[in-house]
């Protein structure tokens, strides 16, 4: 699929875990993936705030480029896996501690490397009382030394949803050939489309014909 054809990726998910089993979708009965070569997982994931262009400038250079495919490989075969169990835990919950997707979550993370460092604080809100704010906080760094690291921050995005979303509100789109995954934040949790723009307008729109 080349840029000309292909939109952008959709960060719809509420979740960066729920956007990586996005980066592979059917919206418009047309299937998209935005993992498709090395440079579109780079790209991939700065766009989804998963890394930073200073991060992964080294990843970029030409020698990397055998490395990176091979990273490209490992990462787009953990999407696959990813998503049957995103899937069933949507429909029936988190019960299984021992799934094979959790351990190779644990397993991807314990590889990966990782500090906690000292940071200066940002500065509060006007409204925050700041006299009293803390002037350092402790960040949690993964540093991403060759492309085979880029996995452990898609798995850290899996782990944090795996741990603190509501799985009850983990939905797919209900549109007729969409796959899209998103977290259900609104108000009253009666989201139904990856977004109205798409999915929601399609619906309107056939509900009117038959009528």
């Amino acid at each position: 699929m080349t840029e000309g054809t292909r939109p952008a990726p959709f960060f719809i998910g509420e979740s960066p875990a729920l956007d990586f089993l996005n980066s592979v979708a059917m919206p418009r009965s047309v299937r998209y993936d935005w993992l498709e070569t090395g440079p579109d997982l780079l790209d991939w994931l700065v766009a989804a705030g998963l890394a930073s262009e200073v991060e992964l400038a080294p990843f970029r250079a030409a020698a990397a480029a055998p490395a990176l495919e091979q990273a490209r490989l490992q990462i787009v075969a953990f999407r696959e896996r990813l998503r049957p169990f995103i899937a069933e835990a949507g429909d029936s919950g988190l019960s299984d501690a021992h799934h094979p997707v959790i351990a190779e979550i644990n397993e991807i993370l314990a590889r990966g490397a990782r500090f906690l460092q000292l940071a200066p604080a940002p500065d509060p809100a006007p409204d925050s009382g700041g006299d009293h704010a803390r002037p350092f906080v402790l960040t949690d760094r993964h540093p991403l030394t060759a492309p085979r690291d880029l996995i452990v921050r898609i798995a850290a995005a899996a782990a944090h949803l795996i741990a603190e979303a509501d799985f009850h509100y983990v939905r797919n789109c209900e549109g007729s050939s969409c796959t899209l995954y998103f977290l259900d934040i609104s108000k009253n949790h009666k989201r139904r489309w990856c977004s109205m723009e798409v999915c929601g307008n399609r619906a309107k729109a056939a509900a009117h014909r038959r009528r």
